[in-house]
């Protein structure tokens, strides 16, 4: 294996720039080559060019390359990672807005409900057709993917491929440092163990060194948190109306905040009553959350302004802080020196880590990442009542995958229709129907078939 690196989906505003500056600021890399492919040439050579900067500016020892053909960068590569977004930003807008001609309302749209199935359709085939370039060209490479919807993309890929793969999401830690200052616990501190599936992850303990942190957690909650009229909100933390229903509930504290979490059941964007909601007017203290995602797909077009000037050394580089990279430049870092340290959270195939999952799916658990690779660990059975709410996710995401690779309308109707938020299989029908009519040749395999 050669000493690289391939990032694939290069023209990622957010994370690209942030794994370059963590990879400039390691040691462990110097001398390593950072091929970085995107399909628009512009956005690779302008992130080639700010790598270049960071690192002459930085006195790192690391080769920035631009490609758009990713068959060119993958050769011997030792990690790639995928954060691709099949359609861009204007296909995650597409995502929500189809299903709200149908009255279903959604905060993100990229994991679950139909804006999730929507996007999983475009980009399981996309990730699968990477996953097999690397079988052939780089064997032997770790692949990190950060493409939502995170689950179905690596469920799709360790099942059709051979490669080692793993998704990488920052939720859980941005979680505990939430409750952590809520608790007025030093994060680092504060000791947390989650486990489920990608954007629905459960705190299944807390402590601060052998102290049981949960009573406090669930006093706070008590204590801070609304129910339906919860006023709208953009910060997480115990106030937060889904994620304290759902302990009140179920008996465990999930991640990662309320619009994510919220999507996984089929009450919370909706009304009391159960009838359809007003998307300007989420219950449950939602409607931020959903603001928030829009803002961010309109911001996307604004950044590249600011990255030409960066690049083109007319604007200062951004300072280091809290980079979305940085979790997976420790994994390499771990997997380089063979020095083993503990994730908080890592996506891969089950194998038994939850004992009361199926083996295949891919659940989100702890993991020791170092000599040996990256191993998840146990952490045996889940309450039945949460291991019965992910089953049944896990099987309509086992259908959407199929449908996916397959091209098979009728598969992608019923992941549409298990969906939770889809009210029958009419409006599933009709969801399919006006996503390939927004989103094109990207679909055109699910249209029903004229005689």
């Amino acid at each position: 294996m050669d000493n690289s690196i391939v990032l694939i989906g290069a023209g990622s505003t957010v994370f690209t720039p942030g794994l370059m500056a963590d990879l400039v600021a390691s040691p462990v890399f110097s001398g390593w080559t950072v091929h970085l492919v995107d399909l628009v040439a512009d956005a690779a050579e302008t992130m080639a060019r700010l790598g270049s900067r960071m690192a002459a500016e930085r006195g790192a020892d690391l080769t920035f390359v631009p490609h758009v053909d990713r068959r060119e960068a993958l050769p011997g590569a030792r990690f790639v990672t995928t954060t691709v977004a099949v359609g861009g930003a204007a296909g995650w807008k597409a995502d929500l807005e189809v299903p709200a001609r149908f009255g279903i309302a959604q905060t993100v749209g990229d994991t679950v409900g139909p804006g999730g199935v929507l996007r999983a359709l475009r980009h399981v085939p996309e990730l699968v057709a990477i996953g097999e370039d690397i079988a052939e060209l780089a064997p032997d490479a770790q692949l990190i993917n950060y493409s939502n919807p995170l689950t179905a993309n690596v469920r799709a890929v360790s099942a059709a491929t051979p490669i080692k793969v793993i998704g990488l999401c920052h939720g859980t830690m941005h979680t505990l440092s939430k409750l952590a200052a809520d608790l007025d616990v030093p994060r680092a501190e504060i000791h947390g163990v989650f486990a489920g599936i990608n954007h629905l992850c459960w705190l299944l303990d807390l402590r601060q060194g052998t102290a049981d942190l949960y009573p406090r957690l669930r006093e706070l909650v008590d204590r801070r948190a609304d129910g339906i009229d919860a006023p709208s909100t953009r910060e997480e933390g115990v106030h937060l109306a889904v994620s304290a229903q759902l302990l009140q509930t179920f008996g465990r504290y999930p991640a990662p905040g309320d619009r994510h979490v919220g999507e996984f059941f089929g009450w919370y964007l909706r009304n009391a009553d159960g009838t359809t909601v007003d998307d300007q007017r989420l219950p449950w203290g939602l409607q931020a959350g959903r603001d928030a995602t829009i803002e961010y797909i309109d911001e996307k077009r604004d950044l590249w302004d600011v990255l030409h000037a960066q690049a083109a050394g007319s604007s200062p580089l951004p300072a280091k802080d809290n980079q979305e990279a940085e979790r997976l430049v420790s994994i390499a870092e771990a997997l380089v020196t063979g020095k083993d340290h503990v994730e908080l959270a890592v996506n891969l195939p089950n194998r038994g880590k939850i004992s009361n999952l199926p083996d295949d799916a891919v659940v989100e658990v702890p993991a020791v990442v170092g000599a040996a690779g990256i191993t998840g660990l146990s952490v045996g059975a889940l309450p039945a009542g949460i291991a019965a709410v992910l089953q049944s996710r896990i099987d309509q995401q086992e259908i959407t995958v199929q449908a996916a690779l397959t091209g098979r309308r009728d598969l992608a109707i019923q992941a549409l229709a298990l969906d939770p938020l889809v009210p029958n299989p009419s409006v599933a029908e009709a969801i399919l129907d006006a996503g390939i009519q927004a989103h094109g040749a990207r679909l055109q395999q699910f249209a029903a078939v004229t005689r």
